[in-house]
């Protein structure tokens, strides 16, 4: 059965995609089985030598409590940002009391190193949003931001990363229902295309 779009679905669904930040998420839960069905589409990101380098680290539930009390001290040790620790402590906790899962994005290199890495990296970037385009079919928000402590050993030990593996950020993620309406316009095509 072939389920193309036509190029004005193709392009609406594209654009209606919007990042839904923590503080907007909704009270309902979204839970382990709609998280696997929000990842299955990172399946089929592009990807050289089909080495699938994308990992996903779910931190969901006790997990993410344990967590709160590592990034905690990892900001606290680090002084990260020019906030207050106080205060980046208490937006950090605000954030994280709203998701229902929080989602380490890991770039897992190549045992062979077949390829470079960077397109390791893209690839990833690549199943990332196909993620974010996922979600809003699920009625899920979804937010990639690198976050707080993202290279720390602490929070590298915390997620049992190898030492070559690449950290990219986190998915905050939880229910949203609502449609967003664009906020601030793209630049057209002619602005970012150059033809020789």
């Amino acid at each position: 059965m072939n389920m193309m779009l036509s190029e004005h679905e193709s392009l609406a669904f594209i654009s209606g995609r919007r990042s839904v930040f923590p503080k907007e998420l909704e009270d309902e839960e979204v839970n382990r089985d709609e998280i696997m069905r929000l990842l299955e589409a990172a399946r089929w990101a592009p990807t050289h030598k089909v080495t699938e380098p994308w990992r996903f680290v779910v931190v969901q539930g006790e997990a993410l409590t344990e967590f709160r009390d590592i990034i905690e001290k990892v900001i606290i040790e680090k002084g990260l940002g020019k906030d207050p620790i106080e205060e980046k402590i208490a937006c950090t906790f605000s954030k994280l009391d709203r998701v229902s899962a929080l989602i380490a994005i890991v770039m897992k290199r190549d045992d062979r190193e077949r390829i470079p890495e960077e397109e390791e990296q893209w690839a990833t970037a690549c199943a990332v949003q196909n993620v974010q385009l996922h979600a809003k079919s699920l009625s899920i928000g979804c937010y990639w931001s690198t976050g707080a402590g993202r290279e720390h050993s602490t929070v590298r030990s915390f997620l049992g990363l190898a030492e070559t593996d690449f950290h990219m950020g986190w998915l905050f993620i939880g229910r949203y229902s609502a449609e967003k309406r664009l906020i601030k316009e793209r630049r057209p095509v002619s602005d970012y295309t150059k033809w020789l």
